[in-house]
């Protein structure tokens, strides 16, 4: 018997030895398969990063483009408004007149009589009486 055993070990071991190759070999291919899964995953990965990046750099550019843009408004405006103050200021210097009646209007406010604004104001008598008129308190009976 152990001859008839004998005979068959190396079948046995033939097979065994067989079955031993093809497990390595079916886990050497599950693990290609495997990397070339990962492979693709990141690839995949990879090619949606880089629209992303795309798509951000687009953003930025155009961002970029509106700032610019609003900075050369702004500077516009803030020229067009130096100029405007300067004009103001150009304009209360000429207006004597105004100031005048300014000065006018308050000493009637502080008690003036209608010959000390004709003197200190050099306002012709109709002005004067006009402005005491308007600005006195008016007494009611």
């Amino acid at each position: 018997m152990f001859q008839y055993f004998l005979s068959w070990l190396p079948l046995c071991l033939a097979l065994f030895s067989m079955a031993v190759v093809l497990a390595i070999h079916r886990q050497g291919k599950k693990a290609r398969l495997s990397a070339e899964a990962k492979f693709h995953a990141m690839e995949l990965l990879f090619k949606n990063a880089r629209q992303h990046n795309e798509s951000l750099t687009k953003q930025l550019s155009e961002l970029r483009a509106g700032s610019i843009g609003m900075s050369q408004k702004l500077a516009s405006l803030s020229g067009r408004f130096d100029d405007l103050l300067d004009k103001q200021s150009e304009m209360e210097m000429n207006d004597s007149d105004g100031r005048l009646y300014s000065r006018a209007s308050k000493m009637v406010e502080l008690g003036a009589d209608l010959y000390e604004l004709m003197e200190e104001c050099d306002l012709p008598k109709a002005e004067a009486e006009l402005l005491l008129s308007i600005k006195k308190p008016r007494i009611h009976r």
